[in-house]
């Protein structure tokens, strides 16, 4: 790293590890948000950082994309997830509201309307987690019908594994889309607003990822304007796979993150715990887990950094990047012993969310992604 970059990487190490952890010990384990006044005032102090809307697309004219490389960016948001609650929600949203990426691409009156109210964190979104963007999952999943309607669109089913719902103001539905009866085009991404009639949350939907606020939500005879479509009916999956595809690319980082903070903890829990008369650092065991740790850590790094530059890279990145956290993480637990079980240590929580992590993102439809670029390039 070049000097600049260095400083700001230090700064928003100590910035996670100084106030991030500090405020996490005064709330639950599994809290997934911190209290609101604490949340105003990190703020504050994180904006003078200035790289507020890190993740925001390069092109876009919003955040630091116009003076940071991509690299950069990725760099810095490694350090944004070394805390309790990193693996689903990175600093808290701190230096990033992260908005669907899809609205980067909509139109200027849509992105007027929803992209920056978000951005301003005026309002919130929920997220569908098994959406089939970017080709990861087949569009057989979606349940949801639109049908076309004088007014524009009326949806109609049922959306389970809904995230941040409860407070939503909108978000992105996935519909199979019916230009006239029974005659589906495909699948379309529709804005939704929740206060709209027919919009219902049906009930909490928990999963291993206890402090995630997700559920199952019902539309039922909910119309929208027709302004309110992503892209073309029928088009839905591919809309914006560019700009879904740059956001990708932190998610790697972020779980680098994970794994690095997880490392970090086991270089001090081998001097800590003794086995047999002696430092578990002095044994051949703890010694082989810090090493493969660290080659994992490092090649994960070195894959996320190598999808800054080239985007075919950015999937295999993704897929490496969730076994290695996995397998430090656990390694890491090994090496604490009970304790490495405890809610007392981030752990137990990074285990059960990167698990959530690998199931939402769909590491199997990533592999099958990659291999599917590698046998319809091949050249005989």
């Amino acid at each position: 790293m070049d000097e600049a970059l260095d400083l700001i990487v230090q700064s928003v190490r100590r910035f996670v590890r100084r106030e991030i952890w500090l405020q996490e010990k005064r709330v639950d384990a599994n809290a997934p948000h911190l209290p609101a006044n604490v949340f105003a005032d990190l703020l504050e102090r994180a904006a003078e950082l200035g790289i507020d809307h890190l993740m925001a697309p390069s092109g876009s004219g919003v955040g630091p994309a116009g003076t940071l490389s991509d690299a950069e960016r990725l760099r810095i948001a490694e350090e944004l997830s070394q805390h309790r609650a990193g693996v689903l929600n990175p600093a808290y949203g701190l230096f990033d509201p992260d908005p669907p990426p899809q609205l980067y691409a909509a139109t200027p009156t849509q992105r007027e309307r929803f992209l920056s109210p978000l951005l301003q964190r005026r309002a919130t979104c929920f997220r569908g987690l098994q959406d089939p963007d970017l080709a990861f999952l087949p569009p057989d999943i979606v349940t949801i019908r639109a049908q076309r309607h004088p007014e524009g669109w009326m949806l109609d089913g049922t959306k389970l594994f809904v995230s941040d719902a409860s407070n939503a103001d909108f978000g992105i539905v996935y519909a199979n889309t019916e230009e006239t009866p029974n005659e589906r085009v495909g699948v379309s991404a529709i804005i939704v607003e929740t206060d709209r009639v027919g919009f219902q949350q049906w009930r909490p939907w928990p999963t291993i990822a206890v402090g995630r606020d997700t559920m199952e939500l019902n539309l039922s005879a909910l119309k929208v304007p027709a302004e309110n479509m992503l892209g073309e009916p029928g088009k839905g999956s591919a809309f914006a796979n560019d700009v879904m595809l740059q956001r990708c690319r932190f998610d790697p980082a972020f779980l680098t993150g994970v794994a690095s903070a997880a490392q970090d903890m086991c270089r001090g829990a081998v001097w800590g715990r003794r086995e047999h008369g002696a430092p578990l650092a002095a044994g051949q065991r703890a010694r082989l887990a810090l090493a493969d740790n660290e080659i994992a850590v490092a090649a994960s790094r070195a894959m996320y950094l190598s999808a800054a530059d080239d985007a075919a890279a950015t999937l295999p990145a993704a897929a490496f990047a969730a076994e290695t956290a996995a397998a430090v993480v656990d390694r890491a637990m090994d090496l604490h012993g009970p304790a490495g079980g405890s809610a007392d240590l981030p752990l137990e929580r990074w285990a059960r969310e990167i698990r959530w992590h690998r199931l939402v993102r769909s590491a199997h439809h990533q592999r099958l992604a990659v291999a599917e670029r590698l046998t319809t390039t091949f050249k005989k």
